[in-house]
């Protein structure tokens, strides 16, 4: 394989967790469950007929497959999509120091109340 080749792949390879990645948020946050190439087309850097692209090569991989003009998660696909879902978004999803995690507390001053067993404090 050629530099050029590799770096195709890569990037094939990328848009492909990145396509299953919003599929996954999408679904998550009630948009729908089924996808089109559109409808995650304004998250991508690529145009339509790549995207287009993506969706095929991932159904042929088994993790989506056709629903009519759209595509809707395999089992396998669900789960992997959760997993790199979870591994990208949960660094960012935590309190800072100080910060409640169960959200459930307003201000800057720590949640110091022993009754809130769910608190798990970021300390760092």
């Amino acid at each position: 394989m050629t530099r050029d080749t590799d770096a195709q792949a890569l990037d094939r390879l990328i848009e492909q967790e990145d396509v299953l990645q919003i599929c996954y948020w999408y679904q998550g946050e009630g948009f729908g469950e089924s996808f089109t190439p559109l409808a995650v087309l304004p998250f991508l850097k690529s145009g339509e007929g790549d995207v287009a692209k993506t969706f095929e090569r991932l159904a042929e991989g088994g993790d989506l497959r056709r629903d009519g003009g759209a595509y809707v998660f395999t089992a396998t696909g669900r789960r992997k999509a959760g997993r790199m879902f979870f591994e990208t978004f949960t660094e960012f999803q935590q309190a800072s120091h100080g910060e409640c995690n169960a959200g459930c507390c307003d201000g800057d001053e720590p949640c110091d109340d022993p009754t809130h067993d769910h608190h798990n404090h970021a300390h760092g």
